[in-house]
């Protein structure tokens, strides 16, 4: 295995459904994870932000696909081009212990709790 940079897998843009999303996903790029998974200790998949919806399949494919390679680090970040997804994806290089997580980051996309996106935005001045 490379003792380097982990690799990292982009993913396309995915269909909007969630049964489609996750669908596409199995079909196009579960094998790729695990081609690089042969020459790989980590792994890393980068996914563009989506819908609360998403959620459940993409934590199921990351703890499906740590299981299937378990001698490696693989997990799933939710996120745009940017310094947090560059922070994730380095520290996620070199965390060992840290494998089958789904991680969306908070600054890719709005978040359930608020309209604009900040965690904890309770829409009250002060």
């Amino acid at each position: 295995m490379s003792d380097g940079a982990p690799a990292i897998i982009r993913v396309e843009r995915l269909p909007g459904p969630a049964l489609d999303a996750a669908a596409a996903f199995h079909a196009h790029w579960a094998q790729q994870v695990g081609n690089a998974a042969k020459n790989y200790e980590f792994v890393i998949v980068v996914l563009d932000p989506a819908p609360f919806d998403h959620a459940d399949w993409r934590r199921a494919a990351a703890r499906g696909l740590a299981r299937a390679h378990a001698d490696n680090c693989i997990n799933i970040v939710a996120g745009l081009e940017g310094a947090a997804l560059a922070r994730m994806v380095e520290f996620l290089g070199r965390a060992p212990a840290i494998t089958g997580q789904y991680l969306p980051l908070a600054d890719s996309a709005p978040c359930e709790s608020g309209s604009d996106g900040r965690l904890g935005d309770d829409d009250t001045d002060g």
